[in-house]
């Protein structure tokens, strides 16, 4: 299998979790989910639904990463933009 590749997110940025220890607490419970979720688990299994298994075309984004966002959003009740101007009318 060749590595697996993705959209550089500046994870792995100068600055590594250090801003991440500065804002979120030491007993947080996003840290207590990322400690206990084996996320690198979901991206080994949602790849396969990508087209070509992510390898062919533009790198895409990581599965996990893209699972986290989605449940921050609906942890703190966040919404799309769209869904925001439409409730707006």
């Amino acid at each position: 299998m060749e590595k697996e590749r993705f959209v550089d997110t500046g994870r792995n940025s100068f600055f590594g979790d250090y801003l991440y220890d500065l804002i979120v607490p030491e007993g947080h419970f996003l840290r207590i989910l990322k400690k206990i979720i084996p996320w690198e688990r979901f991206t080994r299994r949602l790849i396969g639904f990508y087209k070509g298994g992510g390898m062919y075309g533009r790198p895409p984004f990581d599965p996990a990463l893209m699972l986290k966002m989605q449940l921050i959003a609906y942890l703190y009740n966040l919404s799309d933009p769209q869904d925001t101007l439409r409730y707006a009318r």
